[in-house]
């Protein structure tokens, strides 16, 4: 009786090919799916804004801390807060994103999204309105800035010796000038000190960012303290204006981000 030799190869690489079809089907829409509005988060600096905005989309989607720097508690809260949070008015919202990201360091959000309370303002809420939309439809996160080749060199000489705020509301409790001097000034050479010479490209406006956890992440949360500890000593420091043109260089590198061109100036 004669027996026929069967290769068994062409099956295997058959079988083994409809797994990994399998595998790609069933995994496909978790590597290209958009953020889902649980895996961002708005970490919001208020102070004597009214936060009405916060009613309108696309911010009713998403869920919320606020940190409160105010002396009041007369702002619009809506279902999506997850927590309210009193901190002294230091360091404006330079001061706030770096205090949450050192006290949630090992509990943040996929995306944290950076706003300060005067969304009120349009331009900015143009900036981060658009923000949010576009991670709304993307898988990474987003920056929208403006593209100056090399942030150090080009902000070299900035330096401000007063400064008010922006908002109407905030003026009416809090109507200070005149600025607390950076120790290293102008802004370039406070830059190396901080950054050496990282080259950074984009700058971002007006407080309004978005940064991924793992972007967060890849610097320790000591590198935060340190950087923090300028901006807890006054309500009007000049060098929060100066972390307001550098935060690409803080959560560098950003490689993975999207960026958009979206400039608006900001008015001094």
């Amino acid at each position: 009786m004669k027996y026929i030799k069967f290769n068994y190869i062409p099956i295997l690489c058959i079988l083994i090919i409809i797994f990994l079809l399998i595998i790609y089907y069933l995994t496909y829409d978790n590597v290209f799916e958009n953020f889902e509005s649980n895996q961002i988060q708005l970490i919001i600096s208020r102070y004597n804004e009214d936060l009405e905005w916060l009613k309108k989309e696309p911010y009713n989607k998403y869920s919320n801390i606020i940190y409160n720097k105010g002396e009041n508690n007369n702002f619009f809260q809506n279902e999506n807060i997850i927590k309210t949070i009193n901190l002294p008015n230091v360091g404006r919202e330079g001061h706030t994103y770096l205090y949450h990201i050192i006290q949630n360091y090992d509990n943040l959000s996929k995306i944290n999204v950076f706003l300060p309370g005067s969304l009120n303002i349009e331009h900015k809420n143009n900036k981060a309105a658009r923000l949010l939309n576009e991670l709304d439809k993307s898988n990474k996160n987003i920056i929208i800035g403006k593209n100056v080749n090399n942030v150090k060199n080009y902000l070299h000489n900035f330096s401000l010796n007063e400064y008010m705020s922006s908002d109407e509301k905030n003026r009416e409790i809090n109507p200070e000038s005149k600025l607390e001097l950076s120790k290293i000034r102008p802004f370039g050479k406070w830059y190396e000190d901080k950054f050496n010479n990282i080259d950074v490209k984009y700058q971002m406006f007006h407080g309004i960012f978005s940064v991924s956890r793992e972007e967060i992440q890849q610097h320790p949360k000591s590198y935060y303290e340190n950087l923090i500890s300028e901006l807890e000593n006054s309500s009007n420091p000049e060098v929060g204006h100066y972390f307001e043109r550098s935060w690409n260089a803080v959560f560098h590198p950003m490689d993975k981000s999207i960026f958009i061109e979206g400039f608006t100036p900001l008015k001094i």
